[in-house]
């Protein structure tokens, strides 16, 4: 399992499920997305809730193995929504986020650009 850290607070969740979160988290700061998405987590006394997150373009999260023997939450079915999410906000991102331009994307038309010398 992992633990995982968000602000000053943590969980601890399946491999699986702290996988998925990252994926989507990546996602989201690629495609200045901000969502709240839920993921099933383990309390210290065995109890399974829900952690609720906002996960957007500048969310910072750290995920580290944890040995317990505590029961591991089903994550399955939220881990596989946070990959279809990551797909789909990665899919309709703007290619201006890291993709390269080249010459045939600039128009040599366009006007001087006001007696700056451009280096």
């Amino acid at each position: 399992m992992k633990r995982v850290a968000y602000g000053a607070e943590s969980f601890i969740t399946s491999d699986e499920g702290a996988a998925a979160l990252l994926d989507f988290a990546a996602s989201a700061a690629m495609s200045g997305v901000a969502e709240v998405v839920a993921l099933p987590a383990v309390l210290p006394d065995g109890q399974v809730i829900t952690v609720n997150l906002v996960i957007g373009p500048s969310s910072e999260l750290i995920t580290s193995p944890v040995e317990t023997s505590l029961a591991e939450p089903d994550t399955r079915e939220a881990a596989a929504s946070l990959r279809a999410r990551a797909l789909q906000i990665g899919e309709s991102s703007s290619p201006a986020h890291g993709a390269a331009i080249s010459s045939g994307d600039l128009d040599s038309a366009d006007p001087d650009p006001g007696g700056l010398e451009l280096y």
